[in-house]
């Protein structure tokens, strides 16, 4: 796959002084869809913080190309051994992750 755009993006955690970094990753399309992978850069689990990192990505990328992220992108989250798929159903705040 080929990357199209590649950011590092913080978001909140539980302490506010203490933000997460995360890589984005967004690929050619594939199946339709966008595919778009997160990657930690610290100690902070991104999985816990979907909800906020969905809504920065929407934000701060995806609304300038007219791309919405529940319907026409797949989300990943990887670590160093394993890769999660989020589902998004039909909101932000609705989703469940599946481990790949």
């Amino acid at each position: 796959m080929e990357v199209l755009y590649n950011v590092k993006l913080l978001y909140p955690t539980d302490i506010p002084v203490s933000p997460g970094v995360i890589n984005v990753e967004i690929y050619k399309p594939q199946q339709g869809k966008l595919p778009i992978y997160i990657k930690s850069l610290d100690e902070n689990d991104p999985k816990k913080f979907i909800s906020n990192i969905a809504s920065i990505i929407q934000e701060e990328l995806l609304n300038r190309i007219n791309i919405d992220i529940v319907t026409q992108t797949q989300l990943y989250v990887v670590d160093e051994n394993s890769k999660y798929k989020i589902i998004f159903n039909n909101s932000l705040k609705d989703f469940t992750i599946e481990k790949e």
